[in-house]
């Protein structure tokens, strides 16, 4: 099967390599560069997306594929993400949050598709140290990686072990799609098996998007719900490391972004980023890499004359 682009509708590329198209009542997914690994990414999505419907999830249906080419046709589930909906009706907030928590908790029970690359060996991992790579130079340190890497892993060992299963990778506001009043996923083709609280701390933590503490504060108890006391606390430690981790990782990658691919709009971010990392290092938890950052002299405050054009003629 071939597909043909002429005359389709080009939507807004995100930091993927993937290019998508609009038709009548369809996408179309396109790697503009064919090779293994972008196949595999493609089929990937397809697989995710079946074992997703089958738990009860809306996914967009497949409706052909040209793997040679790297190119399929899925069904279009309309232009109305979650973050479009919340911006029209700002009077849903709670609601949607619930349709997003929900989702998350009914995957936590579901048995995960096999053969899920696991979230210690993944890239998302590895790339907390994003942080010290692109975020450090711009306040003109030169960072002990390994101590701050030393750091993570004694808070990590420190806990009991992380209750593992699904987690869709990029779990935010513009992957959640509103179709006929509920939930539907898209952008799950690096899906992992790892830590649950991963997705939700990326929901209710996201990096471009301010949440209320309270509604943050009513999801956790709502996933939480039916936890045993033990259980909840063990959860909490770590949606607080992952999340944080979160933050050093997407910290850096915009940072980065700036100064590879000229996208400055990542830049405007960076505050509520900080601002997050300096809340959480009030966590008696955390306080190893808080000490790793007090002796490298990083306190998160307000970068002065922070702009695109910093980035690039200090990295580049």
């Amino acid at each position: 099967m071939t597909f043909d682009i002429n005359g389709l509708e080009a939507l807004p590329r995100d930091v993927s390599p993937r290019e998508y198209y609009r038709g009548r009542d369809f996408i179309l997914m396109s790697y503009p560069e064919i090779n293994k690994d972008h196949i595999t990414e493609l089929l990937e999505f397809i697989r995710i997306g079946k074992w997703l419907s089958d738990n009860g999830i809306k996914t967009p249906e497949l409706y052909g594929l040209d793997k040679c080419n790297c190119i399929a046709k899925f069904e279009d589930l309309g232009k109305i993400s979650f973050g479009k909906a919340l911006q029209e009706n700002p009077d849903k907030q709670t609601y949607l949050y619930e349709l997003a928590t929900d989702v998350l908790k009914k995957l936590s029970i579901a048995p995960p598709p096999d053969n899920l690359p696991l979230y210690k060996d993944s890239k998302i991992h590895e790339n907390r140290r994003q942080l010290v790579d692109y975020y450090f130079p711009i306040l003109n340190k030169v960072p002990d990686i390994e101590g701050y890497l030393d750091a993570w892993d004694e808070i990590e060992q420190s806990l009991p072990h992380c209750p593992q299963g699904f987690i869709h990778g990029d779990y935010h506001l513009e992957n959640l799609m509103y179709v006929d009043g509920k939930c539907a996923l898209i952008d799950y083709q690096d899906a992992l098996y790892g830590g649950l609280a991963y997705d939700l701390v990326n929901l209710l933590e996201d990096a471009r998007v301010d949440i209320p503490k309270d509604l943050r504060s009513a999801m956790i108890d709502r996933y939480c719900d039916g936890m045993s006391a033990g259980d909840k606390d063990i959860f909490l430690k770590w949606y607080r490391v992952l999340g944080t981790q979160f933050h050093c990782r997407v910290l850096g990658l915009f940072i980065k972004l700036a100064a590879e691919q000229g996208r400055d709009g990542y830049l405007v971010h960076v505050p509520r980023l900080q601002n997050y990392i300096k809340s959480a290092l009030n966590d008696p938890l955390l306080l190893p890499i808080k000490s790793w950052f007090a002796k490298q002299g990083v306190d998160f405050e307000p970068i002065k004359d922070f702009n695109g054009e910093l980035v690039r003629k200090i990295l580049n």
